[in-house]
């Protein structure tokens, strides 16, 4: 069974599956409409920016020899009550910052083994542990590789330089180059 993984604890930890997860193609776009007095319509302002994402996940217990439900409905409420990443099995190299908002229904999941938990994510998805090495040698005016992320969307990135020779480095300079698709 399809699962997922939240604050670095999978569900299937809880004996829970995933039935479902609600996942759009894309968040809604945020509005910046205004009324301008005198004009028909309005006017958008907008912009390239997202609403935040509901994620609501399907869940059930998969065994029926789960033994007190209450107490662990309890730890599933511990393990949803703080912000963290989550991604799902099927699509691994991809997490959500996410956070739980709404209620869960802890006597339904209970009384019947199935409930309904509401991720509120970011508004993209993004990649887990991209790391792209790049090695070279040190030369006056060498200009290294391209680094890329491979994303849809802009993406903010951590670049550590490490020097493993035995000769300082300095002047170092990173450019941004936009690149078309």
């Amino acid at each position: 069974m399809i699962g997922f993984f939240f604050n670095h604890r999978h569900s299937r930890e809880f004996w829970l599956a995933m039935e479902d997860a609600h996942r759009p193609l894309l968040p809604a776009r945020r509005r910046n409409d205004y009324e301008i007095t005198g004009r028909h319509g309005t006017t958008d302002f907008g912009g390239e920016t997202y609403e935040t994402r509901q994620i609501p996940v399907d869940i059930h217990f998969i065994s029926d020899n789960v033994r007190n439900l209450q107490t662990v409905a309890r730890e599933i409420a511990f393990w949803l009550s703080r912000k963290g990443l989550l991604w799902f099995d099927d699509e691994p190299d991809k997490a959500y910052d996410a956070v739980v908002y709404d209620a869960v229904d802890t006597e339904q999941l209970i009384r019947t083994k199935r409930a309904t938990v509401t991720f509120e994510c970011q508004p993209f998805a993004k990649t887990i542990n991209f790391i792209q090495r790049v090695h070279t040698g040190v030369s006056s005016g060498h200009v290294m590789d391209d680094v890329f992320s491979h994303g849809t969307v802009p993406t903010p990135a951590r670049i550590i330089i490490t020097n493993t020779g035995t000769i300082n480095t300095g002047n170092i300079i990173i450019k941004r180059r936009a690149l078309s698709r």
